[in-house]
C-alpha cells in the first residue's frame, strides 16, 4: 500500500502463491474492505485488483495484482480469501478451509507507504537442516518495522481475524524461532506441507500504523541446505563518493545466489561475488540468499561507507558553487585557499566529498 504525496490516491498490491498442481491464480483479485467505525472494522466495499506480474519461485506460481483508488483519511482494513488450502500437516480439517491474509493501515494527510517486501520467503526446508529465511520489509519513510510469528489464518469472521483450527506453530516440528528483525529460523523434524503465518507491524513516533498479515505454506522434504563457510556480515570501505567495491564470500551446495542492497547498485559478478557500484556515504542493510534445488539459506549484510577520504580528478567547474567545513563541521568559506588538513566539499548539486588539502 502506497499513499501518493499527501493525496487521498492510494496505490494497493497483493502477491500470491500457488501450486502449479493445485488451484489456479485469477487474472482479478476483489479485496473486502473495512474501516474503523466507533471502534469497530466495519465493511464499506470491495476493491478490484488487476493481475500485472507473474513468475515462478522454488517450483511455485507467483502473481502480483495492484490497483489505484481514493480515500479519505482513516482506518483501513483489505482483506482477502480464498477457498481452498491443501492438507496441511499442522491443521486439521485444512482442505476445508480458507485462506485469509490482510492489511491494516493508517491513511492521513502525512504521506505514507507500507512496508516492501524486498524478497519471497522460501517454499522448501530441509528436514534435519538448521536454515534460515529473511523477511525482508523495508519501510520507505523511515518508520520502524517489526516482524512477528503469526497463526495461519481461517477466515475474517465479525470483524475479527480467525485462526486456523485446530492449529499447531512450526515450534511443535523443531526448533523455530522468529526474530524481530524478519529472521525466521527453523530446524523441522520431520516431512510435510505445514501453514503458518507472520505480522509486519508498522510504527511511527511510537504509535502503530499498520498491520501486514502474511500468510504462507513451508514444504519439507529431503536434500541439502546451502551453506555460507566464514560468513562476513560487515562490509566497511573509505572511499571516494562513486566508487565501487567488490564483496565476496565461499558458498556451497548452492544453485543460485542473490544479493538485494536497497539504496545500492549491485552487480552480480558470480555465484559468490558482487560488485556494489556508485556507492555514497552512509549505512545500507540488505540481504544475501543463497539457494538449492531443495532450501535456501539467507543472511543480513551490512554495508558502511564510513568516509570518502582520497583525490578525485577533474572535480572542479568555473560555475560549480560549493561549502567548505572543517572535520569538525565548522563552516570554512567557499574556497580551499590557504586551508591546510583535511575538510568536507559540500556542492550544490548535493555531492558531498572529504579532500586533504596541502
Amino acid at each position: 500500500m502506497m499513499q501518493v504525496g499527501t493525496s487521498d490516491t492510494l496505490n494497493v498490491s497483493a502477491v500470491l502463491f500457488s501450486d502449479p498442481q493445485g488451484v489456479g491464480l485469477p487474472t482479478t483479485l476483489t479485496l473486502n474492505e473495512y474501516k474503523l467505525t466507533n471502534g469497530f472494522y466495519q465493511s464499506t466495499t470491495n476493491v478490484s485488483m488487476t493481475q500485472t506480474t507473474t513468475t515462478t519461485w522454488q517450483g511455485v506460481n507467483v502473481a502480483m495484482w495492484s490497483a489505484t483508488i481514493i480515500r479519505t483519511a482513516g482506518d483501513y482494513r483489505w482483506i482477502y480469501t480464498s477457498c481452498c488450502r491443501g492438507i496441511h500437516t499442522n491443521a486439521s480439517s485444512s482442505m476445508n478451509s480458507s485462506f485469509t491474509m490482510g492489511l491494516d493501515y493508517q491513511k492521513s494527510s502525512v504521506p505514507n507507504t507500507a512496508p516492501i517486501l524486498m524478497n519471497l520467503l522460501p517454499v522448501n526446508w530441509v528436514v534435519g537442516d538448521t536454515a534460515q529465511s529473511i523477511l525482508f520489509a523495508v519501510d520507505p519513510d523511515g518508520d520502524s518495522v517489526l516482524v512477528e510469528m503469526d497463526d495461519a489464518l481461517n477466515q475474517y469472521a465479525n470483524g475479527t481475524f480467525v485462526p486456523l483450527s485446530p492449529f499447531s506453530q512450526l515450534g511443535n516440528y523443531g526448533m523455530y524461532n522468529v526474530d524481530t528483525d524478519g529472521t525466521i529460523e527453523w530446524s523441522p523434524s520431520q516431512l510435510g506441507q505445514f501453514a503458518t503465518g507472520f505480522k509486519v507491524s508498522e510504527y511511527r513516533n511510537g504509535s502503530l500504523i499498520g498491520v501486514n498479515r502474511i500468510q504462507q505454506v513451508f514444504l519439507t522434504q529431503n536434500g541439502s541446505t546451502p551453506n555460507i563457510v566464514n560468513f562476513n556480515p560487515l562490509i566497511q570501505v573509505d572511499l571516494l563518493n562513486g566508487d565501487s567495491v567488490h564483496y565476496a564470500t565461499m558458498i556451497s551446495n548452492a544453485t543460485s545466489t542473490e544479493l538485494i542492497m536497497p539504496g545500492v547498485s549491485v552487480t552480480q559478478m558470480s555465484n559468490s561475488t558482487w560488485s556494489l557500484d556508485s556507492l555514497q556515504f552512509g549505512t545500507y542493510k540488505g540481504v544475501l540468499r543463497a539457494t538449492s534445488n531443495s532450501s535456501n539459506m539467507d543472511f543480513y549484510v551490512n554495508l558502511v561507507v564510513t568516509s570518502t577520504i582520497g583525490i578525485e580528478e577533474n572535480i572542479g567547474y568555473r560555475d560549480m558553487e560549493y561549502s567548505v567545513y572543517d572535520w569538525y563541521g565548522r563552516y570554512m568559506g567557499t574556497t580551499l585557499e590557504g586551508l591546510n588538513g583535511l575538510f568536507v566539499i559540500r556542492y550544490a548539486n548535493g555531492k558531498v566529498e572529504k579532500v586533504f588539502v596541502r
